[in-house]
This record gives C-alpha cells, structure tokens and sequence, in this order.
C-alpha cells in the first residue's frame, strides 16, 4: 500500500471485486479518451483470483481516498518484449474525481515505487492528442513528451495518435528519498 497524503494506492481485495467491476465496466463515465471497452466479468474475476492482478512485470493498484472510497485504478505492464520499461495506465472512474490532483498525486507515489523496486531504467506512459488533462499529470510528474505515434492505437471507431510520453530513473529526480518515505512510511501509517 502506498499512502499519499490524499490518497492510497493498495491492491485489490476480494471483498472490492464487485464494486472495481461495475465502476470499470461503466462506459457511460469512460470520457472520451479511454478504450470503449467492457472486460468480462468472468476473466476479471478469474484474473484476479489467479494473481490478485500482481505479478512482477505488471500490476493493477486501487486509488482511493483516505477513507477508502474507491477513485480508480493505475497499472504499470511492461511496454514490450524487447524493453527494460514499465508504461502506465490510469483511470478515474467518475468525472467528479477528475482535474483535482489525484492523479497527479498517484503517478507521484507510483513511479518512485516503481524505480525503487524494478530493474527497469524508463517509465512511459501514452496519450491520446486533446487529452489535455493526462497530458497536465505527465509533465507535472517530470515526464517528456518523446514524439507521436501515429495511428497506433484504435479508438471510438478509428485509428488514432499517441503521445509518447516517459520518464527515465536519472530524471526522476528524488525518487530514492521519496520511495524510501513511501516504503518508510508505509510501516509507521498502519
């Protein structure tokens, strides 16, 4: 678990399987920049309890609150085979959560976590062009825009850019003293 000072990032838990499947399966609050996509229930379920959605290349965590209402989801995955990176992935469920920081707040507590724990030397992290809000997260979290990818990705209907975005561990400047707060910290907030 990783405690910000607004918000946690923690594993799921089998008693939140039900409430992280209805929110991650609600189109109506996706906006317009995350996969239309809606997961089965049984492979969630099954995924879930096959590895608790952890293992050590890639991972979902929870965001909530500090009274444990559920805000989102971040994952990191390797970003290819022949890589040594992690990319992220975010999601507010509900549109209320969205420009208040929190996000900036859990790519903030993730990435120093990420470098702290994994052999990889490169964080990255795409954008659709107009999302001008996860665009906002990145740069305030120290990462560079490296360049577009054109149409990789299909979305809504068509193929469409990315932004690359990524942060490399020379750059990402304090991580050691912010992730052995995290890790310090994570022992004296229980």
């Amino acid at each position: 678990m990783l405690v910000g000072k607004r918000i946690v990032l923690r594993p799921g838990r089998e008693r939140d399987l039900e409430r992280i499947y209805d929110a991650a399966a609600d189109v109506r609050d996706l906006g317009p920049y995350w996969p239309l996509r809606m997961p089965s229930e049984q492979a969630w379920m099954k995924r879930f309890r096959e590895n608790g959605w952890w293992e050590e290349d890639h991972g979902i965590l929870l965001i909530t609150d500090r009274n444990d209402a559920l805000l989102g989801q971040m994952s990191f995955f390797k970003a290819s085979v022949y890589q040594n990176a992690s990319e992220l992935g975010y999601r507010l469920y509900r549109p209320e959560h969205w420009g208040q920081g929190t996000m900036t707040e859990a790519v903030g507590l993730l990435v120093p976590y990420l470098f702290a724990t994994k052999t990889i030397d490169r964080i990255q992290a795409t954008v659709i062009p107009g999302n001008m809000g996860s665009q906002r997260v990145l740069e305030k979290c120290g990462f560079q825009l490296e360049g577009v990818m054109r149409k990789a990705v299909f979305h809504n209907g068509r193929n469409t850019d990315l932004k690359l975005y990524s942060i490399l561990r020379e750059e990402a400047v304090g991580w050691e003293r912010v992730a052995k707060e995290l890790l310090a910290g994570s022992q004296t907030d229980r």
